[in-house]
């Protein structure tokens, strides 16, 4: 008992010492949780009084629940236990700032980004699009994931023994990640274990961005308007869309959290139209060099600019 009386004073002082935003909340909120779980809270008060204090929104809004989940499968297996329905705010549309950056772009097209791409892209689409890009963008000994959407992780391998695999003769896969990953499993926020989830990203490189409402020419159009943009590779997934790298280096996690998730997503890309599920930081990218047979098309490198900065 006095384990879990101890653990309910320490609960307590957890929520009274959350650190800014942007600066930890997430590894304070799974402490909170597991010392929650410890002192036998019940689940559902533990959540809300989470909730209550952090000193922000969570994010994604299911943040809280899997941080109780998890603290609570280990620590107190079969708690019953139903998260609260949380709901998230819409960022405020922008379509008339989006569409003067498409005004902007003066109808830029494929062959205008070919004539602008710093690395020359002169040869047919297909496998050498995607030794173009790891070649460019990774070192040989930084692990990536390259797969199916769905695919485990027998698809971490390095950036060299991908680009092997391929210049074989190998097929490439139809995605990727673009951030490096550590090559290890790490825990998901249900408990599971995977080398591939936002947890096993390595170095916070690149964000993905990616439009579903407007059409190709619009897409293009609007990146060569949006002057300021780090593009490093404009990718054409062989699809409805053009997938934009954009180089961020965050130096940390809690700095993802705060300046790609807070501040570049939602105030900038996602009122503009980005789809906002490009946020995290394991978001899969379509990998130039995969025919997509049930399009009848190549993914295809259109623009590749390693240092990403801005034109």
């Amino acid at each position: 008992m006095k384990l879990e009386n101890g653990a309910a004073r320490k609960f307590e002082e957890t929520l009274r010492s959350w650190p800014p935003a942007g600066s930890g909340v997430h590894a304070h909120l799974m402490t909170a949780a597991n010392l929650a779980a410890i002192a036998g809270l019940p689940p559902a008060e533990a959540e809300a009084r989470i909730i209550q204090t952090m000193p922000r929104p969570p994010s994604p809004a299911s943040e809280v629940a899997a941080a109780i989940r998890k603290a609570y499968g280990e620590h107190k297996p079969g708690e019953k236990y139903a998260p609260r329905q949380i709901a998230v705010p819409k960022p405020k549309a922008l379509p008339m700032t989006r569409e003067a950056f498409i005004r902007k772009g003066d109808g830029a097209e494929e062959c205008d980004w070919w004539e602008a791409s710093p690395y020359r892209i002169d040869w047919e689409p297909g496998p050498r699009d995607a030794l173009a890009l790891l070649g460019a963008l990774y070192a040989p000994d930084e692990f990536l994931f390259i797969g199916e959407r769905y695919g485990g992780g027998e698809g971490v391998q390095t950036a060299g023994d991908w680009m092997r695999r391929i210049e074989s003769g190998e097929p490439c896969p139809p995605h990727f990640i673009p951030n490096p990953l550590t090559g290890r499993e790490h825990p998901l926020p249900d408990g599971k274990l995977s080398k591939r989830g936002d947890s096993a990203v390595a170095s916070f490189r690149f964000a993905v961005a990616e439009f579903d409402t407007v059409g190709k020419a619009e897409q293009l159009a609007f990146w060569w308007g949006y002057r300021s943009a780090p593009i490093v590779a404009l990718i054409d997934t062989g699809g409805k869309s053009i997938h934009a790298l954009l180089r961020v280096d965050a130096p940390s996690r809690e700095a993802w959290e705060r300046d790609i998730e807070q501040k570049l997503f939602a105030r900038v890309l996602c009122p503009l139209g980005c789809d906002p599920q490009c946020q995290n930081e394991a978001r899969l990218s379509r990998l130039p060099g995969h025919f997509r047979r049930e399009k009848n098309a190549w993914q295809r490198l259109l623009y590749l600019n390693p240092e990403g900065c801005a034109r």
